[in-house]
Order: structure tokens, then sequence, then C-alpha cells
């Protein structure tokens, strides 16, 4: 019996609280529909930005208000509303979503039409170069994002199904009016105007200024749709009048102007195909051309020959690497070009059907004969550049060994024969050792398969053993390998021991390679070539699908700078995704990493390991520009020569000073300069 004392206790207090609070809440609802219906009163006659002023002004402190309001009605909220909802009466609200809900019923739906109309209008006259206020825009974006958000906390809210209200009355109708808009500043440009450069500097400004508008103005989710607005109407449409114009700029050299007609044309699909075509052509063109005008010397001075071929391919290969980013499309085109003439031409021409093509094989053959072979005659400071650069061969040649990817042995054995009569016995005797490692090595590793074959299906693994002091020096960093290539290494430790007594393993992680299939993608199934610490990082989504950067450095027990370049190459290739943005090309340790499931890419078998071997190849470059500097200056301070090798190399990539100086460090102590004694910031270089 006390029980049910107690039971009928708690719901009559709990309805005597029940009345109370939707009194209150009541009370609530009626000043707030008074207010509101009050506020529209003193604007309803309002237009333009009289209005806009008025109703930003009354928003932002109503809003205020609110917030206000809410936070003291909180245990309303909690207590009985949330109750209420939670019981199925969806027609109560939390106190400041019942505020949205009355602001949007008694001021923006009466006068919606006139606030969108204002704020197109103030968009159109800022494009059309007048100054505006653009918080009055910003305003109401904002205002239409919050009465359209379905929850109270907007943080939560990050779909583009939470702002039905901007999307339907605000965005449909900008982006009718971005395209009305530019449609006819284009038709009259065109009446006015047909320079191509002055278009497309037109565009690229307004793509900008449209950038802008969305960054301070608009919603984050308008953005890819205002893009492709944009594009579509002053890039795709007038595709054709900017690609017609490439020839011309090509014949101008006007390299500023190519390098904004690839930007443009790169934003829309198929953009530049055409280009590509067109510059395969023009550089065809211009390599005929430049052998005619030297065919009768040329066809028996391989020198002039060459010397020809390559001043228009670097040309080009200068254009394409500055101009065109270095685009894969635009250097097939130019290797293209290149094959052509170098085959068809007027002094292949000279000769017979059937010597015709040998023609440019014989002479660039006898060019290399000259210029290896021993003379007393001196060679030229061009032939002096490019005999110091094969100091720079032994790096080369062993990463084409690594890699598997010289054409041929032979070819191989016939370059080093070469080299020794140039640079002598001592030079090459490494590289000889070096190609020796790699024939003992493919034994080694059949040996190894046979003894270790068990029948079962298993990871296809082979080894490179490389002698200390015969090959450049790779950095052993550490590497925690999972147990699908530990036991494999384990396998290999134990049988090179107990075929070699005494001898002592390194395991160079950095120089490996190799390809895993991958099937979590949608739709398709990869095959990635990748370095071993790629392989790494991605095997570690076989066991979960988040990571923080910081725990793949754990698990991989790879060093800080190592798992941020390892992650940022392959967050790079779009196969991962990071909720950071990249610093640089490494990704931030703090960043959440994740598999990139939407992954699409035309090829089946994808090369993963060239972005992160970029670093080193970026490091030979800044090596040799120093060995160049220092070589014309004999002596040279830090500082100028820091700046020389910075300026000489802006024109391909950005150098980082602090990668300078770790290769000035590395020249040093391989003896190719040496600090003055007393001065530690002045070097000199050593012959």
């Amino acid at each position: 019996m006390a029980d049910d004392n107690v039971a009928e206790s708690l719901e009559e207090t709990w309805a005597d609280r029940k009345v109370g609070a939707m009194e209150l809440y009541e009370a609530v609802e009626g000043y707030l529909n008074a207010y509101t219906i009050e506020v529209f009163k003193k604007m309803k006659e309002l237009v333009g930005e009289d209005l806009l002023k008025a109703y930003t002004t009354e928003w932002e402190r109503f809003l205020f208000s609110v917030k206000v309001l809410d936070g003291i009605c909180s245990y309303l909220n909690r207590d009985c509303i949330n109750r209420q909802r939670d019981e199925g009466n969806l027609n109560i609200h939390t106190i400041y979503r019942l505020a949205m809900v009355i602001w949007k019923r008694e001021m923006f739906d009466n006068q919606d039409k006139k606030i969108i109309d204002a704020v197109l209008e103030l968009i159109r006259l800022e494009r059309s170069g007048t100054p505006i206020n653009r918080a009055f825009v910003s305003s109401v974006t904002g205002n239409l994002i919050e009465l359209g958000a379905e929850d109270v906390d907007l943080k939560k809210v990050t779909t583009e199904k939470g702002f039905p209200i901007y999307k339907e009355v605000f965005e449909e109708r900008f982006l009718a009016a971005t395209r009305e808009f530019y449609t006819a500043e284009i038709q009259k440009f065109h009446e006015e105007n047909d320079s191509v450069t002055d278009y497309m500097i037109k565009v690229e400004t307004r793509l900008q200024q449209e950038k802008d508008r969305l960054q301070l103005c608009l919603h984050y989710s308008t953005g890819s749709l205002l893009s492709d607005c944009c594009e579509d109407v002053m890039i795709t449409r007038q595709l054709e009048f900017i690609q017609n114009h490439f020839g011309r700029l090509l014949e101008q050299k006007m390299d500023e102007h190519l390098t904004r007609m690839y930007g443009l044309c790169d934003r829309v699909r198929e953009g530049l195909d055409a280009l590509r075509h067109a510059l395969q052509e023009y550089v065809t063109k211009e390599g005929q051309e430049a052998i005619q005008r030297v065919a009768t010397e040329a066809s028996n001075d391989p020198k002039l020959y060459v010397k020809t071929l390559l001043d228009v391919h670097e040309r080009y290969q200068g254009l394409v690497d500055r101009s065109f980013r270095k685009d894969p499309g635009f250097l097939k085109s130019l290797d293209n070009a290149a094959i052509a003439f170098v085959n068809r031409n007027a002094v292949t021409a000279r000769c017979s059907p059937v010597q015709g093509p040998l023609k440019s094989a014989e002479l660039l053959s006898r060019y290399c004969d000259q210029l290896f072979k021993k003379s007393s005659k001196m060679p030229d400071e061009m032939e002096m550049e490019v005999m110091q650069k094969q100091v720079f061969y032994a790096k080369m040649f062993s990463r084409r060994l690594i890699t598997d990817s010289s054409a041929s042995d032979e070819a191989e054995t016939s370059f080093i024969a070469k080299l020794t009569d140039c640079c002598g016995f001592e030079f090459t005797s490494r590289l000889t050792k070096m190609f020796q490692d790699i024939q003992v090595s493919r034994d080694l590793t059949s040996e190894f398969k046979e003894k270790f074959s068990d029948g079962k299906k298993s990871i296809e693994f082979n080894t490179l053993v490389l002698s200390s002091g015969s090959w450049p020096n790779f950095p052993v960093a550490k590497l925690t390998l999972p147990q699908q290539l530990s036991t494999s290494v384990e396998n290999f430790q134990k049988y090179y021991q107990e075929k070699f007594n005494g001898r002592r393993l390194s395991w160079v992680y950095s120089q490996c390679r190799g390809e895993v299939t991958c099937s979590a993608f949608k739709g398709k199934k990869y095959v990635f070539g990748v370095t071993t610490p790629q392989m790494c990082t991605l095997l570690l989504f076989n066991e979960q699908a988040v990571y923080v950067a910081e725990k793949i450095m754990e698990a991989t027990g790879m060093d800080v700078r190592t798992t941020a370049a390892i992650v940022g190459s392959l967050v790079k290739n779009l196969v991962l995704k990071s909720n950071m943005e990249l610093i640089g090309e490494d990704v931030p340790l703090t960043a959440t990493i994740t598999l990139n499931e939407q992954y699409t890419n035309k090829k089946v078998r994808v090369d993963l390991s060239k972005i992160a071997m970029k670093a080193e190849a970026v490091k030979e470059t800044e090596t040799a520009c120093i060995v160049r500097v220092m070589k014309a200056r004999k002596q040279c301070q830090h500082q100028q020569l820091t700046s020389e090798v910075i300026s000489q190399l802006t024109t391909r990539f950005k150098p980082k000073v602090e990668m300078i100086k770790r290769c000035i460090g590395s020249l040093i102590e391989k003896d190719y300069m040496k600090r003055v004694d007393g001065q530690r910031d002045v070097y000199d270089y050593v012959a």
C-alpha cells in the first residue's frame, strides 16, 4: 500500500510540474510571437539594402537574446520539453528551436523573396565593381542556415540536408543569377575584345573573386556547385576559343600565358587533350625546321646534329616543366614529338629509305663515341660539364639495379667500359662490384627459395645483398615489419648466416619495394607498387579502419619525419584520407587517417612509390647544384651559397634551406668541399 501511495504521489508531482512547465512554455511562445510580429511591422515596407540593414540588425539582436533565453530555460528544455518529445509530442520544441520556427514563420516567410532579391542585387553590384557591405550577405546566409538546421547544435549538422532553406530559397537562385551574369559578361567581352590573354586573365580574376566570396559570405557546401557553374560558363563553353590560340602563344614564347591556359583548361573534363595534341604537332614541326636549317653541315657533324636536337628538346622540356607542371600527358606529347623529329627530318631524308631511319642512330652513336673516347683535344666547357655529371652516375646506376629498371645488362656493361676510359679504373671498380652484387644476389635468392619452399602459396620474396663500401650510403632506418613480411626476412637471415658464418646483414628498408593487392575500394581491385614503409602502413588498415598518424608511427616504428612523409605520400595519392591539410608533402601527426574507399584509378596497377621517392630526387638535384656553384666560385660563404642554390632551383621547385644545409654537410663528409680554417661559414671547393 505504501508503494502505491509513493507512485501515485510521483505521478501527481509530475502532472503538476508538467502543467507549470507548459504554462511557462506557452508564455514564452506568446511573447516571441508578439515580438516578431511587432518587428515585422516596422520593416515590412522596406526594400533593398535598407531592408537588409534592418533585417540583419534585428536578426543579430534576436539571435543573441534567444541564446540567453535558451540558457535560462535549459532545465525546462531537459526536464519537460525533451521528455514530451520522447513521448511523441513533436509539436513542442526546445526554446531555441521554437524561436527559430517563430522567426521563420512571422519574419522570413512574409518577405523571403524581397530579402533574397536584395542579397542577389548586392552580389550583382559587387561583381560589377561597386563596393558593398558583405556583412549583409553573410548575415542573411547565416540566418538561413540557422533557420534550416534540424539540430540545436549546428556543429552536429554536417550534411547538405541539414540546410534545406539555404539550399532551396537562396542557393538555387544564386547559382542561376551567377550563370546569367557571367554569360552576359562574356558575350559583351567578345563584342569588344578578341584577345585570349585578356580573356584568361579576366577568368582567373573572376574565379578568385568567387572563391573569396564563398569563403566570406556563403556556406562551404556551395563551393563545388559554384565552381562547376563558373567553369561551365567561362571555360567549357569557351574552350574552343581558348585552345585555338595555343599555337600562337607557343610561337611568341608567351610562357606566362601558356601557364595560365593550362591552369584553366585543366579545370574542365578533357580540356587538355587538344593542347597536348597541338604541342606534339608544334614541337615536331619546330624540330624538323631546326634540323632543316643545318641539314648540310649536320649530316657529317654529329656534335652539331645532337646540339640542334637537344636545343629544341630542352626548350620544350623546360616549358612542360614550368608551364604545364610536368603533366604526364604533355611529357608524352613531347616524347612523341622528339621521336618524330629525330627519326624523320632533313638529314634522314637525304639517305635511302633503308638507311634513313638509321641515320639518327648513327650520328648519336658517333657523338657519344667522340664524347667519351680519349683524345689529345681538350673538350669544350659543355662537354666538361657532361663529364662532371658522371660523378653522380653511380647513384643513378645503383637505383636502376635495385629497381631492376635497366634496359639491358649489355648496355650497362658497355657504358661502364666507356666510363673506365674517361674516369679511370678506380671510379668504375665500384660500379663493376655493384653489378657483380646483383648477379650474386640472383643466385642467392634462387637457392633460398628452393631451400625454404614448402609448396604453399606465399608472398613473392626477393633479396639483394649489397656489399658495404661499393654502394652509395643508404639510410638504415628502423621499421617494424608486419607478420606477412617478417617471416620471410627471418628465414633469409637464418639462411644467410648459415651459409656465410660471421657476416652481418643490415636491412635497408628505404630501398625495398613491393606490390600489394587491395580489394577495399568500391568496384575494383588494384595492385599498388609501394615502398616497404608504405606497405607496412597500408597493411595496418587490415586491422582497423581509423588511425591517428602518431599511432601509425608507433605501430611501424618509423621516426617522425619518415611517418609524416610516408603517410603524406599515400594521402597525396588519394589512397588514404586525412582530416587535416598536408604541410608541404607531409601529414601532421595529429591527423586522423582513414582508407579512402571512394578511390578510383583507370589503371589496375598503380605505382605509389614515385611520390615517396621524390624527396630523394630533390636532394640529388640540390647536391648537384651546390657542386656546380662551388666549382665556379672555388670559395663561397654559406649564406651566399644558399642564396645562389635557391636562385638557380626556384624555377624547378621551392628549395628548403634545411635540406640545402644537409646536402652541404653530406658533400663535406664526402670531401667534395671543406670548411676554411678559422671560418666555419666559408667553404672551399675540393677539385
